[in-house]
Formats: structure tokens, C-alpha cells, sequence
């Protein structure tokens, strides 16, 4: 999709994202804001970390094991060959800071989810009415209290940039490009805290691309699929029956021990007993039903069959999903199945192969080309912030 198919309406205007916003970056500039070029792709800084990672160290006491306590090795028996995974959803996103107000950095980012369908053995993209397929953002720090930043929200938003309430609101609004305020919920954010305002940007375009993927599910749900099943890349966003998520980067563990021994030695074609992670069984205790999910790790290739550089947890995945408890070892069984069927063809030349599926490196593979004008974006607003005067 290109830059120019990307048109942003206001008022019987249409304007693309990057004309929008170099006219406000003008317009905040002629105010008095004093604008630096440059910046760095928020990707590679990797500020993806897991919100829950420090309060999971050590809470092995917290760990609820629905099969087998301490959880355990399991063969979920051999694959025949057939999956009923027939749906695959997966999203994108590149987030840049394409410059800076003093210490406060301008975001800019484009997230794209899709599901593909299979059938016939073949995959292609399915249409998801009311989801759109791509959206851009400018994300700044309104509550932080920076005079500079908030002139430039300001100025966006006379310029047109819609401001939803929510992540869920962005996406259901018809707006492709919208504004977000990444101290939304942490409006006492220091705005000299550079690094940090870089992480909650990138947290916020996260947030952004994790609503359009459950919007995508929800709407799934609400299809005609039989007894199909979707797979989701990435923990299940929101409870859904016939749904599972995959977790690829297993390197995060939730017990230690011999347990952790036991998962690390597990073998190819083989399952640990399903547990509930601790904060999901916090959430489960507290009351909030949609928490109540099972997981458990499945092998699909042993770990020296990757590529260099690979450690101990290649090959090893994660599962969620929402069963009947009544059917735990059962079901567990059978979706271990469905997902050791999937390893064939390879999802090569992803150097992740030994951790993915096929379909899901398909919508992958579809979705990325969508979002490389985002850094066509990002080079051309660098221009047009270091002529600012």
C-alpha cells in the first residue's frame, strides 16, 4: 500500500499522514517550538519487554498446575498429519522517533494485523469488514506537561488528527492516522526522562497494534467457522473459544528447578502438563473470568536443529488458550497435535523457523511490505524538521 493511498479526511480535505503532520511540525515551529532532526528506530531498542516481567521472578508459589503438579514432560501422542487451525492472525508495527522537542522525542508509528485463511491447502488474506488494514500515529507525551510537546499535539489536532479516547476507539473510529498521547495513563511522567518517554511511546504503539489484532479476533469470532480453529502470533489477546495463542520467544520461564530442567531437556514432539502463569492466576483469583486460560510448552523441532547462535529454548513455544476444564488433558493433547502437524513447510528464511509456523510467517511475510512506507515517512518528516527555522 502506498503513502499516497493512505488519505486522511477532515472536513471535505483529504491529506496523507506526512503532509499532515510536516504542516503542524510547521505550524508548532512558527509558534516557537525549537525542533531537533533525527532520531532511532524504537524496534531495535527493543523497549518490547514484557510488563510483567519483574513481578514474575520468583513466583514459582503463585503458579497454578492444572495436570500435573510439579508440572511435567507429556507426549501428546503423534501427529496424523491434520490440524484444525484454519485461521492465522498476526500484526506488525515500525515505531520511529523521527525527532525531538529539547528532551521530549516525536513518535511516528504504522501497525498493520491481518488473518489469513486456509483452504484448498492454500492460504490468502481474509477481509475483515470494519478493521482497518493500516494506521499511522503521531504519538507525544501531551501530559507531561512539556510546553513544546503540547504545542505540537495542539498543533496536530488542528490539523485534523483525531484523538481517540482508547486504543479500541483508534481503531473502530474509520481514521487511519490518528494522535496518541503516550502518558495517558502516567500523566506525572518526568518530560526530561528521554529514554522513558521513548519506552512509553513504544508501549503506546503496541497497544495500538495489539487493538487491531483484537478487534480482528472478536470479528472472527462473530464469523460462520465451523469447528476452525485461529491461531494468534503472541499471547491470546482476549478470551475467545476455538482460539490459540503462540508464543515463539520462550525464553521466559514460569518455574525453575527441575522444572525448568525438564523443559529445557524436553524432546521434539513432546508437551509439558498445562499451567496458569502467575499473573493470569492472580487475575483468575481476583475475579476477572477472562483470565482464565490454561498454557503449556510444546517442542516442535529439537533445540540444535536451528541456526547459529540458537540457545536451549529453539524450538520451544508457548500455547494459551480458553478449554473446558473438564477436557484439560484431552484438548491439551489435541492442540499439541494440530501444532506439530503445522511444521511443515518451514517458515524459513525467518530465522525463527524452528519457533513458527508457516501460516503465521505467511501474514507476516504479506503484512510487512504494507508498513516500509512508515520509514519513507520517517526520512522524509526529517527533512522537513531540519529546514524548520
Amino acid at each position: 500500500m502506498s503513502e499516497a493511498s493512505i488519505p486522511y479526511k477532515e472536513n471535505g480535505s483529504t491529506q496523507d499522514f506526512s503532509t499532515a503532520l510536516a504542516a503542524a511540525l510547521k505550524d508548532a515551529a512558527r509558534s516557537g517550538v525549537k525542533f531537533s532532526a533525527g532520531g532511532s528506530d524504537l524496534e531495535w531498542e527493543r523497549f518490547n519487554a514484557h510488563p510483567f516481567d519483574g513481578e514474575e521472578e520468583g513466583r514459582r508459589d503463585s503458579l497454578l498446575a492444572f495436570e500435573s503438579d510439579p508440572v511435567v514432560e507429556r507426549s501428546p501422542g503423534e501427529p496424523d498429519g491434520t490440524s484444525r487451525l484454519s485461521y492465522f492472525l498476526d500484526g506488525v508495527q515500525t515505531t520511529e522517533e523521527i525527532g525531538r522537542i529539547g528532551t521530549v522525542p516525536v513518535v511516528m508509528t504504522t501497525v498493520a494485523a491481518a488473518i489469513a485463511h486456509r483452504a484448498d491447502r492454500r492460504l490468502h488474506r481474509l477481509d475483515v469488514p470494519g478493521v482497518p488494514t493500516l494506521m499511522r500515529a503521531l504519538i507525544l507525551p501531551h501530559d507531561a506537561h512539556d510546553p513544546g510537546a503540547r504545542a505540537l499535539y495542539s498543533a496536530a489536532q488542528e490539523q485534523g488528527f483525531p484523538v481517540p479516547v482508547s486504543d479500541a476507539e483508534a481503531v473502530t473510529s474509520g481514521s487511519e492516522n490518528v494522535l496518541l498521547d503516550s502518558t495517558q495513563h502516567e500523566p506525572h511522567l518526568d518530560p526530561a526522562d528521554y529514554s522513558g518517554l521513548k519506552q512509553r511511546a513504544y508501549q503506546r504503539a503496541s497497544s495500538l497494534r495489539a487493538a487491531m489484532e483484537v478487534a480482528l479476533l472478536e470479528r472472527w469470532s462473530q464469523m460462520e467457522t465451523g469447528d476452525s480453529w485461529i491461531a494468534v502470533d503472541g499471547q491470546l489477546p482476549a478470551p475467545t473459544e476455538n482460539a490459540v495463542g503462540l508464543i515463539k520467544n520462550a525464553r521466559k520461564f514460569f518455574f525453575g528447578g527441575e522444572e525448568a530442567r525438564m523443559l529445557l531437556d524436553l524432546e521434539a514432539g513432546k508437551r509439558t502438563t498445562a499451567f496458569v502463569p502467575p499473573w493470569r492466576n492472580e487475575r483468575m483469583k481476583a475475579g476477572r473470568a477472562e483470565e482464565e486460560r490454561a498454557s503449556w510448552y510444546v517442542r516442535m523441532w529439537p533445540a540444535s536443529a536451528s541456526s547459529e547462535g540458537a540457545d536451549a529454548t529453539s524450538g520451544l513455544i508457548r500455547v494459551e488458550t480458553n478449554v473446558p476444564f473438564s477436557r484439560q488433558s484431552e484438548t491439551f493433547d489435541e492442540i499439541s497435535r494440530w501444532i506439530l502437524a503445522e511444521k511443515a513447510p518451514l517458515a524459513r528464511p525467518d530465522l525463527r523457523w524452528a519457533s513458527m509456523i508457516y501460516p503465521i510467517h505467511y501474514v507476516e511475510k504479506i503484512l510487512k511490505p504494507t508498513i516500509h512506507g512508515g520509514r519513507r515517512t520517517r526520512l522524509k518528516l526529517e527533512r522537513e524538521i531540519a529546514d524548520l527555522k
